[in-house]
């Protein structure tokens, strides 16, 4: 459905405004408070919804045969992963080999997503037979008894976004419906309202079990939102970016932070000139370089967001739409 491309277009074009915000850090001036308020009052929603909708794909993928399943994660999750991080590294001069072998076990960049979404699939595949409201609930229990502010909270806590948007699609009727009373959206509004101004307040709410209720809300809110703006241009540019979302992701800090060093080179810091330059270039580059990628056009673009080509089939149609991460 296009309104769910839109969704995840609107999700990761937040992550770009969150890391131009942050990037602020980094000049004379900092952040000015607007902004950093703003950010935080999203900051619970961003990533736990890309987790939702990438696990709404998972049943359709897991009726795949295992080799054709893991072949498909490798290519357009595990090969942009590493390829990205080989590069970053490098161009951050940090390509040791100790960083290398992070790569494997503990991602050493920004693109802790896709490693995420890596170890969420692999672990997804041995448990296709069981319903996914059990890992989904067996991980928001487990999430506050691990060690607090750590990688494996955070890591139990996506994971049940994950499995409960695979719960979802097998009951996507149901869920639908569940959306469209005005009350269910009322207290969805609210209860996602709230989290927000906690987080806007510094209240440890993110990653955090008993705060995942405006999560919940956010997602349905977005369920009866979205499908009304993907009607209009704004909707159909947003499917572009969510249909693109691994593009978007992997190459907008880049002309961030590069941008932001040019600015300290000649003496401009002032955040309400560089942060729209900012938010200009991390989303202008991202969607020019998705336009080429979108075509299908040019081998070495495609090289850069899927495992090599000539290793396996080619996919039928110009411009066809991209299993998303």
């Amino acid at each position: 459905m296009g309104w769910l491309d839109s969704l995840r277009g609107a999700a990761i074009l937040l992550v770009v405004v969150l890391h131009a915000g942050e990037a602020l850090r980094f000049t004379d001036e900092g952040i000015p408070a607007f902004i950093e308020t703003f950010n935080q009052f999203l900051e619970p929603f961003r990533i736990p919804v890309l987790m939702f909708l990438s696990g709404l794909l998972l049943p359709r993928s897991l009726s795949k045969p295992a080799a054709t399943y893991f072949a498909g994660k490798g290519a357009r999750v595990g090969w942009p992963y590493l390829l990205w991080s080989v590069i970053i590294l490098g161009a951050s001069a940090n390509l040791t080999p100790a960083n290398l072998a992070e790569i494997a076990y503990f991602p050493p960049t920004y693109l802790w997503y896709l490693w995420f979404l890596l170890v969420f699939y692999a672990v997804a595949f041995p448990l296709r037979r069981i319903p996914p409201l059990y890992p989904s609930l067996a991980a928001f229990i487990a999430s506050p008894v691990l060690p607090n502010g750590g990688m494996f909270e955070m890591l139990a806590f996506l994971v049940g976004f994950f499995f409960l948007g695979a719960w979802t699609a097998q009951n996507w009727d149901a869920a639908l419906r569940f959306t469209r009373s005005w009350w269910v959206v009322a207290l969805s509004a609210a209860a996602a309202a709230v989290v927000a101004l906690l987080s806007a307040r510094e209240v440890a709410v993110l990653y955090q079990t008993q705060f995942a209720w405006g999560v919940v809300g956010a997602l349905v809110l977005a369920a009866w939102l979205f499908p009304l703006v993907s009607r209009g241009r704004a909707g159909h540019w947003l499917e572009f970016v969510g249909r693109n979302s691994i593009v978007f992701y992997v190459t907008h800090l880049a002309p961030i932070m590069i941008t932001v060093a040019l600015a300290d080179a000649v003496g401009l810091s002032g955040p309400w000139l560089l942060y729209p330059t900012l938010l200009i270039l991390g989303i202008g580059i991202p969607l020019g370089v998705a336009y080429v990628y979108s075509r299908d056009d040019h081998a070495s673009v495609t090289l850069l967001f899927e495992f090599p080509r000539v290793l396996r089939p080619r996919r039928v149609g110009r411009g066809a739409r991209r299993a998303k991460a």
